[in-house]
């Protein structure tokens, strides 16, 4: 009885730290309201209580995030490099990680350290590259491009293994979550947490980053241009074909035949919010004669808002951006990838934790029952922790720019007047939020 109440205690101080979705609302409610300062504040905070906690790299990631668009870039660049650095001491403990996942079945699957999923790999290398554009130091921006380039095809091992992971720590109940994963009524349930995707760009690959890796290989290496038709015709392959990329690779092509171009502005409008991850009970079956059903939370997404049409007109001359990415569909695609792994993690921890409540109850009679219940219920937590701070969708439209240098950009209902700074290749960045916050907007020049 005092091992079983020792058990709960241990339980309760684990899992009574405030779920994610809880200690986000503050940041979250600054951040869709385009209140950046505000939500860089929070963010400081959380990070200089929690940098060291498990909940450390996803803090360090709403970090960058929120001081990037605050116009705040060396800070933004720090807790970017720390939030990497972090990752890769993860990444580097692998027979830590496999510990620590094997403790987390008994208490929940959200006391495990984030490790960052692959989007957000992918997203930190590239928000990085912005920030060095910005800051004038090309080069960094590139080296911060191949790496977002090479962390899209690493995510497949990375994927690969967690499965793998999983599956070992299921243990005893290995063949029978097998069983549960080929059940017809099993997958019928699973289905209902499965994301719909608008579109699918394939595992772990993220359009707008090879855009702008495109972009900057022909405005900013000479050397580098052919590379940059390659990817452009991999773009249009995996958007379907828009007739903006097509655009794009004929450009270049002609750049490479010798062709002059114009002054060229790219306008990249960076819109909405991101999904969250709510939880959702569900019963499963797992063919055991002593544990035939089992309850647990599993992780879906949750879509917010809804796309924004975005646009730049010259004079009375209105051209419509292209969608490059839609961040649904890349987040929506990484979690169809994680959910094998996590099906079993979380199937596994179920299955443990109803077994030990039914040791403790026939060892110890009612009160062990509902002792043991109690630990069920606490500890059966999904893991929610997701970069909120991400944007639903990145739209690029490309003009000549005009001999008075001047646009009028609309994002949804919202209009707004800007000068384009001087430059051959020059880049007009516009970041929104929720519908009808005030927009962000600021340049750089490619060349």
């Amino acid at each position: 009885m005092r091992r079983a109440f020792h058990l709960i205690t241990a339980t309760l101080l684990l899992t009574g730290c405030a779920s994610y979705e809880r200690q986000t609302h503050s940041f979250r409610g600054a951040w869709n309201g385009g209140n950046t300062q505000k939500a860089a504040e929070l963010a400081n905070v959380q990070v200089y209580d929690r940098s060291d906690s498990r909940d450390g790299v996803i803090w360090l990631l709403e970090q960058g995030a929120a001081l990037r668009a605050n116009d705040q870039l060396p800070e933004s660049t720090y807790a970017f490099d720390r939030a990497e650095k972090r990752m890769q001491y993860y990444e580097s403990q692998a027979k830590v990680r496999v510990s620590k996942e094997t403790t987390a079945l008994v208490v929940n699957l959200a006391t495990v350290p984030y490790e960052g999923r692959g989007y957000d790999r992918v997203m930190l290398n590239t928000y990085q590259a912005l920030n060095y554009l910005r800051l004038g130091q090309p080069d960094a921006a590139m080296v911060e491009l191949r790496q977002a380039s090479d962390e899209q095809d690493a995510e497949l091992i990375r994927n690969a293994r967690r499965i793998t992971s999983a599956r070992k720590s299921a243990g005893q109940y290995q063949s029978n979550i097998l069983r549960t994963q080929n059940d017809v009524g099993t997958r019928t349930q699973l289905d209902r947490l499965q994301p719909s995707l608008n579109m699918d760009y394939g595992a772990f690959v993220n359009p707008f980053a090879d855009f702008l890796h495109a972009l900057c290989l022909w405005s900013l290496s000479d050397d580098q241009r052919e590379n940059a038709i390659v990817s452009l015709r991999r773009i249009h392959d995996t958007l379907g074909g828009p007739a903006f990329i097509a655009d794009e690779i004929e450009l270049v092509d002609g750049v490479l035949s010798g062709n002059k171009h114009p002054d060229l502005t790219y306008v990249i409008f960076e819109t909405g919010v991101a999904p969250v991850r709510r939880g959702e009970r569900l019963d499963i079956p797992l063919f055991d004669r002593d544990l035939p059903y089992v309850a647990a939370e599993f992780p879906r997404l949750e879509n917010r808002g809804h796309p924004l049409t975005c646009a730049v007109a010259i004079g009375e001359t209105k051209m419509d951006a292209t969608l490059i990415c839609d961040m649904d569909a890349v987040i929506g695609r990484d979690f169809r990838s994680e959910l094998p792994g996590m099906f079993t993690r979380t199937l596994a921890s179920a299955a443990l934790k109803a077994t030990a409540t039914k040791k403790i109850g026939d060892k110890t009679g009612d009160i062990g029952t509902v002792l043991g219940t109690v630990y069920q219920v606490v500890s059966t937590q999904a893991d929610l922790r997701t970069w909120t701070s991400l944007p639903k969708s990145f739209a690029v439209a490309r003009v000549d720019t005009p001999a008075d240098r001047k646009l009028t950009l609309f994002v949804g209902p919202q209009k707004s007047e800007v000068t384009v700074n001087t430059g051959r290749v020059n880049v007009v960045y516009v970041k929104g939020f929720a519908h009808g916050t005030p927009l962000k907007i600021h340049q750089f020049r490619l060349k």
